[in-house]
């Protein structure tokens, strides 16, 4: 038995071990970074400039790009570890374009509600 033993502890530092534990990695979903209204925003040719269409087709842009990210992730990562450093990237990205995205937003609000209170729209 003893022998049993010391074979195996010699035979587990001669062969080179290489587990890994199946990491927990979920993949993000658009879902988590758009507006439930642009979730399946696709995007639409038109000659119109309306607000709508401009904010439909920013989101699908988005969209797009964001699955072709985590299709990357997919194909370019070679293990677990690196799949899920690609995820969290993605996922870093997708939040920093939305906290710009609202930072822009609030300050043009705020440029235009100043201007509402300084008189600038005389049709207030």
């Amino acid at each position: 038995m003893k022998k049993i033993f010391i074979f195996l502890f010699l035979i587990s530092m001669i062969i080179p071990c290489d587990i890994t534990f199946a990491e927990n990695i979920t993949e993000p979903q658009w879902a988590e970074f758009a507006p439930p209204l642009y979730e399946n925003a696709v995007f639409k040719s038109t000659k119109l400039n309306s607000k709508k269409y401009m904010e439909n087709n920013y989101w699908a842009l988005r969209r797009v790009k964001f699955k072709k990210s985590i299709l990357e992730c997919k194909v370019l990562s070679k293990n677990q570890t690196e799949l899920g450093n690609c995820y969290s990237r993605v996922a870093n990205l997708e939040n920093n374009k939305n906290n710009q995205r609202n930072e822009a937003l609030n300050e043009k609000n705020s440029n235009t509600n100043q201007e509402i209170m300084d008189g600038g729209y005389w049709w207030y």
